[in-house]
């Protein structure tokens, strides 16, 4: 089959999550003490962290997933952003997040990130 689907759900997920918990880290060690205080600052720092943090774990994920295939590595590096911006979406529209235009910016950028880890991916 010309897509690994188990692969590209594991690495979507991890990307997501990661993203996540290393934004928590940051909030942790470098935020203020005091929960609406650190509210504010994960969403301030968070604006830019998720969209490069999530570029990033995209790209590493779509050379993981492909770097062994002999073929279609561009179609599963795709695959892998599409499957990365989905949950990311899926995330913002269960916060009742407002839309903002840096959400199509950096789920658009997942999906070249997946592309690109892609053909990174190059086989042997």
């Amino acid at each position: 089959m010309p897509i690994r689907f188990g692969s590209i759900v594991v690495a979507a997920i991890a990307a997501e999550a990661i993203t996540i918990l290393a934004l928590v880290l940051v909030v942790a060690v470098a935020g203020p003490s005091d929960p609406a205080g650190a509210q504010a600052f994960a969403e301030s720092v968070g604006y830019w962290f998720g969209p490069v943090a999530g570029f990033i774990l995209t790209l590493a994920g779509g050379w993981l997933v492909t770097r062994d295939l002999p073929g279609h590595r561009l179609l599963n590096g795709l695959a892998l952003g599409a499957a990365v911006a989905a949950i990311d979406i899926a995330l913002i529209v269960a916060m009742g997040s407002e839309f903002q235009l840096i959400f199509v910016a950096s789920n658009a950028g997942r999906l070249v990130a997946g592309a690109l880890g892609g053909w990174m991916g190059r086989g042997r």
